[in-house]
């Protein structure tokens, strides 16, 4: 018989269906069985996604973020040329003393490790933003360090500011800025204490009862001063009570004498008072009058500084001062005083056109020079 018949119909015969159904029935069950193993195969994998998901906060808590400043300002700095302090020419400034703050590129990053502690790291590159030159010192020659910390404080490895500076920058009504007069008159607590310390090994202590300590040490052969190594001792302490902050700062390079500070920041309502003493060794010295460079003289200038400032919306002004009580230089082991003791001032005035983005004009007097500058300065 024809399998088609004239119709166009299909004719079987039993024993082919019988063939069908038994062919139909072994592909069920296979699609059954293999349905079943996918399932499981599933069911394991979601339960290592799980198990992976468990442990995941142990290394995904990880963040590095991009971060920096530009900041550049008409006007003219003090410059040092040929071993004489001058004033300079009007020009572009740039992470000069008329600026807010430096030009600089940063990297950080934070790691949860678990259990309360975290590592880090900060990487910072300082700019020139008028010409886009990167600091002749070197890559992250600003900052480069690598930090341990928890709920009992933080130990960090690595160049970074100094403790003395940190607890300076406290207290000083402009923020130990650019633009600081005392940073400028008296070092960053002493001549010889630069804001920022290579080779440095330091740890701070978490806030009790409104007080943080902080010490760092710099060995002997990491530590250049003058030509030679020297071990190095860096100390800060701050107070923080409602509107009151007290600090003081103290560090001592090997062979030579200490620098130390005390200072205070209190704010009324929209008004700040800042006041601190300064002893600050082992500076170059300036002839008074010519201001010249004196050869092999070793400067010694204690003072204190008062000023206040004043906020009112987005715009804010400053007044600081500096006045050196005792100005004295020693030159192969013999003492002499300065004549003059000098007044030093800086005024400041910062609009805020945003949360990152602010307006200032400043203006300094140092050592009987003028600087000023009118700027614009960014965050991100």
């Amino acid at each position: 018989m024809s399998a088609v018949d004239r119709g166009g119909g299909i004719c079987c015969n039993g024993r082919v269906l019988r063939g069908l159904g038994l062919s139909v029935t072994r592909i069920y069950r296979n699609i059954v069985f293999l349905h079943k193993a996918i399932m499981k195969k599933i069911q394991l994998t979601g339960l290592a996604l799980a198990t992976l998901a468990a442990c995941a906060p142990a290394w995904a808590q990880s963040t590095v973020t991009i971060y920096g400043a530009v900041d550049a300002a008409v006007g003219k700095d003090v410059q040092v040329i040929d071993s004489q302090i001058q004033s300079g020419k009007i020009g572009l400034q740039s992470s000069s003393r008329v600026n807010l703050q430096d030009s600089y590129l940063g990297f950080k990053g934070v790691e949860d490790l678990g259990g309360g502690v975290k590592v880090g790291f900060q990487l910072e590159q300082k700019l020139d933003a008028s010409n886009g030159v990167a600091d002749p010192e070197g890559a992250f020659a600003r900052t480069s360090n690598i930090w341990l910390g928890g709920s009992w404080g933080r130990l960090m490895l690595g160049r970074s500011t100094t403790p003395s500076y940190n607890a300076m920058a406290f207290w000083d009504l402009m923020g130990a800025g650019n633009q600081s007069i005392a940073n400028k008159s008296f070092g960053s607590v002493g001549f010889n204490n630069l804001k920022r310390q290579s080779n440095q090994v330091s740890y701070r202590t978490p806030q009790i009862g409104g007080i943080v300590l902080e010490a760092a040490y710099v060995p002997k052969d990491e530590n250049q001063f003058a030509g030679l190594n020297r071990s190095k001792v860096d100390l800060g302490a701050t107070y923080v009570a409602g509107p009151l902050v007290v600090g003081a700062a103290y560090n001592k390079t090997s062979g030579l004498d200490a620098n130390f500070a005390l200072g205070a920041k209190y704010q009324y309502q929209n008004i700040e008072f800042a006041s601190a003493y300064y002893q600050s060794r082992n500076g170059a010295f300036y002839q008074d009058g010519t201001l010249r460079l004196v050869p092999n003289a070793v400067a010694e200038v204690n003072g204190v500084t008062l000023g206040v400032k004043a906020t009112w919306n987005n715009f804010s002004a400053g007044l600081d001062v500096a006045r050196e009580t005792k100005d004295e230089y020693v030159v192969g082991g013999v003492r002499f005083d300065n004549n003059k003791k000098y007044t030093h001032a800086v005024v400041s005035g910062v609009y805020s056109l945003s949360k990152r983005t602010q307006a200032y004009v400043n203006y300094v007097r140092w050592v009987g020079v003028n600087s000023y500058g009118i700027g614009l300065s960014h965050s991100f």
